[in-house]
């Protein structure tokens, strides 16, 4: 069977080993999705419960007898069985089957999927390094910040949370100053307009390149009227959209420091080009969210003119990798790219 006749045969959600992956941890990621043609099988891994279910319930059904490298058909057809309002749980479920699909076309070609979507992919794609749940008022702190800088990434974020204003400022530059360059900080949606507009005067670009996701919903009047008010400051988001006309009304009208949105929530590889080249449009710099690694790291490598460094995320990024053969981790502040087919992930099964 040549490429252009395969067509998606069999779609499957399994559990992930936990004799190879284990003991689970509360967090973790515990199943995979496989799909199958001409005898070969693509994957993406890991996938969380819920995501999982939706796809062994409703989404795989609806892919039966789809082209394999029909994509775009693909991901419409997916939509449309979720309905006009898929948000959420809904697209993270079609990305997921979308890498899935990616990487079995990619195996098919016995291609790289950055080649399949690139003539010249790069072979490295540079990472920075965010480690959200280290307390940067702990005495360890200064100690693993600096180890981390260490490494080379591109540069590093940190979570600051659950403090007021100057105490925000005051750890952003004590940890700009650990790291020897500026870092980024991610508030985690939990800081509100009032406490964003306390902190931003108090920070500085030499410390902070941005803040990420202060206020809890990404809503284009939200952002609107906060910029309005804090002159200068930057701000992050992305991660928690899941349209693209969404995501291009906040690129226009808030341009942000940086879009951070993630390659399997926003529905895939095959929608997250098209939320690329709409921040190239918009002249906004892209650093793809870490929790879809593998899939980002290939688009970066496709379209490194319109993706910067990759979050890694140093603390869960290796626990997911457990249940992979090849892990990908960084070296001096980059990972290569894969050069096996497909995502370059292989399934302990």
């Amino acid at each position: 069977m040549g490429l252009a006749d395969a067509v998606i045969e069999r779609v499957r959600v399994e559990h992930l080993d936990e004799s190879v992956a284990g003991p689970w941890e509360r967090g973790d990621s515990r199943f995979a999705v496989l799909v199958e043609a001409g005898g070969v099988t693509g994957a993406f891994a890991p996938v969380d419960e819920l995501p999982a279910a939706l796809i062994a319930t409703r989404l795989g059904q609806s892919a039966l007898r789809h082209p394999v490298a029909d994509h775009r058909g693909l991901l419409h057809r997916l939509l449309a069985e979720l309905g006009p309002h898929a948000a959420g749980l809904g697209r993270w479920a079609v990305g997921a089957m979308d890498c899935a699909v990616w990487d079995l076309h990619g195996r098919l070609a016995d291609l790289p999927v950055a080649a399949l979507l690139s003539d010249r992919p790069a072979r490295q794609v540079p990472v920075y390094a965010s480690w959200l749940s280290l307390d940067l008022a702990a005495a360890s702190a200064a100690d693993s910040v600096k180890a981390t800088a260490d490494e080379g990434f591109a540069f590093t974020k940190w979570a600051l949370r659950d403090a007021e204003a100057r105490e925000i400022a005051l750890l952003a530059e004590r940890a700009a100053e650990w790291a020897g360059q500026s870092m980024a900080v991610d508030a985690l949606g939990t800081w509100g307009h009032l406490r964003t507009m306390e902190v931003s005067p108090l920070l500085v670009p030499e410390t902070v390149r941005w803040i990420e996701d202060p206020l809890p919903r990404t809503d284009q009047t939200a952002y609107t009227q906060l910029l309005s008010r804090a002159a200068g400051l930057r701000v992050a988001f992305g991660e928690r959209l899941s349209h693209v006309e969404d995501a291009r009304a906040l690129l226009e009208n808030c341009r942000p420091e940086a879009f951070t949105f993630d390659a399997v929530w926003c529905g895939g590889i095959t929608e997250a080009r098209g939320w690329l080249g709409a921040a190239h449009e918009a002249r906004v710099p892209v650093h793809l969210h870490g929790r879809a690694f593998l899939p980002a790291v290939h688009l970066a490598a496709a379209f490194p003119d319109a993706a910067g460094a990759v979050e890694y995320q140093v603390v869960w990024e290796p626990r997911r990798q457990r249940a992979l053969h090849g892990t990908l981790r960084p070296n001096g502040g980059h990972v290569a790219l894969p050069d096996r087919p497909g995502l370059g992930m292989e399934v302990h099964r």
